[in-house]
């Protein structure tokens, strides 16, 4: 059974409706956003990107130390196993996917040219193949790309239709895809990629600031419950797709809120010492941090920044670290009232 076949018998609840309300005012102030971030965009992007694939990474459970994890992702060093091919096969496919997913096209090519390049080094990345009974054959064997060619048309006509919601649209396709289950291995990473674009193709800008993969793995529970919902008894029609629609208008909301803050930060900083804008942010922040809670916020602001700001907390003893590395978290020790933005406005610019 296709939901995109189906979708004439979906019923949508009230709660769906006035969330999608809710979500598209986010995204009719893009355009404002878009005009403050200007020059910074592809900086974030490129921030963007390295997120997604360290935590497209986690869950695959590629075994790699963060730090080499993070020179493939930034540095295109040479990998020296199939794992971190695989982390070059990633940059290569989110770099073509943020620059080029306008013009997706619904086709069985372009998501087996997506999933053989991604898994290629890890994965058998053929089409699965399906025994079936028939009348006149005890056993038939389907190749599964078929399958996927009608799934692709049925979508693509369903969005020329503009009769129904794409967004809608999309998270449905997402279902179906998830359940054909049409390559031999690897269909629900691919799945994941997939509803990625789609959100995207749609309009939702929101998570080119803000890692996908992050509020994934963020709220990974919540994502498998949804998905086991969608999938139970997909076969007879029975499958309940409420909880994972939920799930991702509930992602965007909440990815929204962090890019509006982006936003606000990004303005902030643009006559603010960049230093001094951070550890307002560290403020803000719960008693105890990430370096990556600090990043995800200022994706423009370097590194060398924020790690110059988080010594100088350090020495002022403000904060202290709780560990190495990227994945280290920070304390604060220390309450210090936080700036307020007359005073901010004194301090040397750099």
């Amino acid at each position: 059974m296709s939901w995109n076949n189906s979708l004439d018998r979906l019923l949508i609840p009230n709660d769906i409706i006035i969330s999608l309300t809710e979500i598209y005012k986010y995204q009719g102030r893009q355009i404002n956003h878009n005009k403050i971030i200007k020059k910074d965009i592809k900086v974030i992007i490129e921030q963007t990107i390295e997120r997604d694939i360290f935590y497209f990474s986690k869950l695959l459970e590629l075994k790699i130390p963060e730090s080499r994890l993070r020179a493939l992702s930034t540095k295109g060093i040479a990998p020296k196993n199939n794992s971190e091919k695989t982390i070059l096969n990633l940059k290569d496919v989110f770099s073509n996917l943020f620059e080029n997913y306008e013009t997706f096209e619904f086709t069985t090519n372009e998501i087996q040219s997506i999933h053989s390049h991604i898994f290629k080094n890890i994965a058998n990345v053929r089409f699965s193949r399906a025994e079936v009974k028939t009348k006149f054959h005890s056993q038939k064997v389907i190749n599964k790309r078929n399958e996927l060619d009608d799934l692709f048309i049925e979508a693509t006509n369903s969005y020329k239709k503009n009769t129904y919601e794409k967004l809608l649209l999309s998270i449905l396709l997402f279902v179906d895809f998830y359940n054909l289950k049409g390559f031999a291995e690897m269909n629900e990473y691919t799945s994941l990629v997939l509803i990625q674009l789609l959100l995207l193709k749609v309009g939702f800008d929101n998570f080119k600031y803000v890692s996908f993969y992050e509020y994934i793995i963020n709220n990974f529970e919540d994502y498998r419950t949804a998905l086991i919902a969608a999938s139970f008894s997909y076969e007879e029609g029975l499958s309940q797709p409420l909880h994972i629609i939920r799930f991702f208008i509930k992602s965007i909301k909440e990815t929204y809120a962090d890019v509006e803050q982006i936003v606000k930060n990004h303005e902030f900083d643009q006559n603010l010492n960049k230093s001094y804008s951070i550890q307002n942010t560290i403020y803000k922040l719960p008693e105890v941090f990430q370096k990556d809670d600090i990043r995800r916020l200022h994706p423009y602001i370097s590194d060398s920044t924020i790690n110059r700001t988080l010594v100088r907390l350090r020495e002022e003893g403000i904060i202290k670290p709780l560990g190495k590395g990227r994945s280290a978290k920070w304390i604060r020790i220390k309450i210090v009232e936080k700036f307020k933005v007359e005073e901010q406005m004194k301090l040397d610019i750099f």
